[in-house]
């Protein structure tokens, strides 16, 4: 945030941080002389390449205001924080659905049923032709 934070402030913009107000971006920046807005979202990642994800509500912003949302993922932030290219409207690109396991369920009678046992069952391998 703060890599992002000094380039928009570097290219005279007044950036604020709104990113614990869930708005579905982390920063707004201004620029006073052309009135431009930046809805933008920060996104870090360790390494020099990866994956980042977008929660549903930052994906619907992204959607909602296509004029002013901005991408920002700054990479390496484990050694040398280094921003990539600034993205402007991210929706336009191809985003893939995640889908997660919420919970799993067991039925109660797999608990209080134990597992029966036939005696008159044929010896294992050979079947009754």
């Amino acid at each position: 945030m703060q890599v992002v934070m000094e380039y928009e402030k570097s290219k005279g913009r007044q950036v604020y941080d709104v990113h614990e107000k869930n708005l579905g971006y982390d920063l707004t920046s201004l620029d006073l002389n052309s009135g431009e807005l930046r809805l933008i979202e920060v996104k870090g990642l360790g390494g020099a390449t990866g994956t980042v994800l977008l929660t549903p509500n930052e994906k619907r912003v992204a959607e909602d205001r296509r004029d002013c949302y901005w991408f920002y993922i700054v990479t390496n932030c484990h050694i040398t924080p280094q921003l990539q290219e600034p993205v402007k409207d991210p929706a336009r690109m191809d985003w893939h659905e995640v889908k997660k396991v919420e919970h799993y369920y067991l039925s109660v009678d797999a608990m209080t049923q134990p597992m029966q046992v036939h005696e008159d069952a044929p010896p294992y391998g050979k079947e009754d032709a």
